[in-house]
């Protein structure tokens, strides 16, 4: 932090041996230079809590830091002053604390922070009690192992304690949750999918189906979608809002169905609102996959059968890493597909 530097630079050049330092979202003023507590041996160095890292502490913490030493040079200074304390921060406030941090940073999104922090990790604390180990560990320990939820949970709760400067490894208890454990997707065959369109009888949700289908897009960016050509698409990717192009596949389809046109008349507060009104109405119209699945094969008949393209080309139209597309989405081929693969391969001639 360039404020905290510059405050130390002008301690420092006016002699006065104490330093403001900034941990978990708290800031501290630092030094070796005080009387020792009783006990304690001279020169042992002390940390004293000036409260959360705000700007208007910040403001206030270099004058904070020239009356303690003060009060040091005049032989007034008194522990009894700086041992009371404030309770411990609650699990609230360092929440609060982490939000503000990660959304001035850019890490992450207020709907993101909201989905993947609060809803799954955080608001199961108890928010009005101190922030401490025993409070993470308990809230580990009650979710199922080897799931999703306890993994996600540990994940969460490492970040909060490692921004509020407590020490604990949540490792040992994350479990063997991993790709192996989720549950296989049974992707659409091209002559389902092709079923389920015709059988759409609402034009303006028949362009929907479409779009996520041919283009492989996620749900929510079908509505933030713009035709470049009979085979470009681009949309507002939903996890970096920026814009975002990709190719039809397959291409007969995008020559036949219809993608522009007036849409459902919905409104929506969240992309994840969204997505859940397509999932109810593809329901409606006996479209019995997952809509995550249309994406899913999408990618496999991109990247895997029939048109091959590299993966890093595909990951890049599908608005995700390589290593995502082909560890999460690749590793659902049909064996169907993997048949058709295997007699293509076998077809071709051998070279020496």
């Amino acid at each position: 932090m360039g404020k905290v530097e510059g405050i130390n630079a002008r301690l420092k050049e006016a002699n006065v041996p104490i330093r403001v330092r900034v941990h978990g979202g708290a800031l501290y003023l630092r030094s070796s230079k005080l009387p020792p507590k009783s006990g304690d041996p001279d020169g042992k160095r002390y940390e004293i809590p000036m409260g959360p890292a705000s700007v208007a502490n910040i403001a206030l913490i270099e004058l904070k830091a020239h009356q303690l030493w003060q009060l040091v040079v005049q032989e007034r200074f008194d522990w009894a002053l700086y041992s009371k304390v404030k309770p411990p921060d609650t699990v609230g406030e360092w929440v609060d604390r982490l939000e503000t941090h990660r959304l001035s940073t850019g890490k992450c999104s207020k709907e993101t922070f909201d989905k993947f922090w609060r809803k799954t990790a955080f608001d199961k604390l108890d928010s009005d009690k101190p922030l401490t180990q025993s409070i993470l560990l308990a809230a580990v320990l009650e979710t199922k192992e080897n799931t999703w939820s306890r993994r996600r949970m540990c994940q969460a709760l490492t970040v909060l304690a490692k921004f509020s400067g407590l020490e604990i490894d949540l490792s040992p208890y994350s479990g063997g949750y991993g790709l192996n454990s989720v549950v296989r997707r049974e992707l659409p065959t091209d002559q389902e999918i092709e079923n389920w369109y015709n059988g759409i009888e609402n034009p303006a949700w028949r362009i929907i189906f479409a779009r996520i289908a041919i283009f492989g897009i996620r749900p929510s960016e079908s509505f933030e979608f713009e035709l470049i050509d009979t085979y470009t698409a681009r949309v507002i990717d939903a996890k970096t809002k920026r814009p975002r192009e990709t190719k039809a596949f397959h291409p007969h389809w995008a020559e036949s169905w219809d993608l522009m046109g007036c849409l459902p008349n919905l409104t929506w507060s969240s992309r994840n609102k969204l997505s859940n009104r397509i999932r109810v109405q593809f329901k409606r119209y006996k479209i019995n996959c997952e809509r995550y699945n249309l994406r899913h094969a999408w990618c496999v008949r991109c990247s895997v059968f029939p048109y091959r393209v590299p993966v890093s080309v595909a990951a890049r139209w599908a608005g995700h890493s390589p290593d995502v597309h082909q560890n999460i989405y690749n590793r659902w081929i049909r064996n169907d597909q993997e048949k058709d693969i295997y007699e293509q391969v076998i077809k071709q001639p051998k070279t020496l």
